[in-house]
């Protein structure tokens, strides 16, 4: 039966097994653009490049699937993570890379016929095309039909992100279709109004479309030349955007300048480093990574990391340390974990919950410097926390506990009530302990703080 993740691709669709493995059916209405993908070297190419996810085809006959050209199944990727939970360099890249792909297609005979940052995601470190039937056969003048959408759903949430407010991307939760450009051009600054890719992209094409002389927001009298070179024109101005500076940058430089001491840091690194290297684990969800210090030490024994971190500038900064470094097993992704994404589109399960998309990913979750932050800023119960971090690991969970008398949390309820009766060791002790049994506790050098060493029941 097919599932609401992918119900609006009429040439094919995906289904997920209860094993989590993951299929694509792909229809005969498809089959010649299939055919060109395959046989052009088109897919080699993006494959060997990086930019698309590979795939097996299934071996089974045309008897055994009589209603599909071809079954797939793709390379598995653990989590996907969704436009929302992308900060704005993640953004730059995708943008950057669907026209890279377009560029490359074209010269191939073929186009990406939707404009959508839903069919990328972050794997290895890198930015991933991940929808193989997104291709349609290109012929020499025919108009991108794929560009209103482009502005609507690519362009100006970037814009917004870049020119007004990096939090705007965080909003596409609530409307998974992007925005209608009159709406988009009102929220960019008067200022864009001198940018030429944003004049004739954003601001003349609304006011376009308000008086309707466009019809879904085509390009009409392009050749595959134009097309080229209009592409590159927009790949320079995306790749030259920079978002606007913030004065306080809360979270972003916490290992340098917020932490209790060096020996504080130093032992917990050492203690944190020894209990990771030991677990071989194949996957570590990384809870509150903050700049991403302890994922990058996790990402050095672990097949693959996830970092989640609530604040984007902690975000972009890991994002540009995996490119940088070229660490191809590290993910990061935007969340806030009292508030996680939800499941949105048709009936809630069209884009799927964050934590349904964890759910069981992990063997091994680390909360370092977390759960004073959920349970004393987020009025979170122990209990709640102890649930969520069994329901993400299958096995292990390293996790950190800091008392009411350290300063951090001192200075937390200085200014409110204090009605944290139960936030004690021994309430955190008996709320994981439902859910996990304990291996190894640590007190932490000049801190009163502890590390704690669990495993799944």
């Amino acid at each position: 039966m097919q599932q609401a993740i992918s119900y609006r691709d009429k040439h094919g669709f995906v289904r997920i097994a209860d094993d989590c493995t993951v299929f694509r059916f792909v229809t005969y209405s498809y089959a010649k653009e299939y055919d060109l993908l395959m046989q052009s070297g088109l897919y080699k190419e993006l494959v060997t490049r990086g930019w698309m996810i590979a795939h097996k085809e299934s071996t089974m006959t045309p008897e055994q699937m009589p209603h599909y050209y071809k079954i797939l199944e793709p390379e598995w990727i653990p989590v996907i993570s969704y436009p929302s939970e992308w900060s704005v360099s993640q953004w730059k890249d995708v943008i950057v890379r669907f026209l890279s792909i377009n560029l490359l297609a074209i010269r191939h005979g073929m186009i990406l016929k939707d404009a959508t940052p839903y069919n990328f995601t972050f794997h290895d470190g890198k930015c991933l095309l991940f929808d193989t039937t997104s291709f349609a056969i290109y012929e020499d003048g025919q108009p991108w039909m794929a560009y209103r959408q482009f502005c609507e759903l690519m362009l100006g949430p970037f814009a917004l992100m870049c020119f007004s407010d990096k939090h705007w991307g965080r909003l596409l939760n609530a409307f998974i279709d992007g925005w209608d450009l009159p709406f988009v051009s009102r929220n960019l600054p008067v200022k864009t109004w001198l940018n030429p890719t944003l004049l004739i992209h954003i601001h003349l094409h609304a006011r376009y479309k308000r008086k309707g002389v466009v019809q879904a927001g085509t390009t009409s009298g392009f050749n595959r030349q134009k097309l080229e070179l209009w592409w590159q024109m927009l790949q320079r101005a995306i790749q030259r955007w920079q978002p606007r500076k913030y004065r306080r940058q809360q979270w972003l430089h916490y290992y340098d300048e917020d932490i209790l001491s060096t020996d504080y840091i130093n032992d917990k690194t050492n203690k944190v480093t020894e209990w990771i290297s030991a677990g071989s684990s194949n996957c570590v969800i990384d809870a509150g990574a903050n700049n991403g210090y302890f994922s990058l030490i996790a990402a050095r024994y672990a097949k693959k990391v996830m970092a989640i971190e609530m604040d984007h500038d902690c975000v972009d900064q890991l994002y540009g340390q995996i490119k940088e470094q070229q660490i191809n097993n590290l993910t990061a992704i935007i969340a806030d974990l009292t508030q996680p994404t939800p499941g949105t589109g048709w009936k809630n399960e069209e884009k799927i919950a964050l934590i349904k998309r964890v759910e069981q990913k992990a063997d091994m979750i680390l909360g370092l410097a977390l759960v004073h932050h959920l349970c004393i800023s987020k009025n979170i119960p122990l209990a709640f926390v102890a649930k969520l971090f069994a329901d993400i690991t299958t096995k292990h969970a390293i996790v950190e506990f800091i008392p009411k008398t350290d300063e951090k949390v001192q200075a937390m309820l200085r200014n409110r009530e204090d009605i944290f009766d139960d936030y004690t060791e021994a309430n955190f002790i008996a709320s994981f302990s439902t859910y996990f049994t304990m291996q190894d506790q640590h007190s932490c050098n000049a801190s009163q703080r502890k590390l704690f060493l669990w495993t799944r029941k």
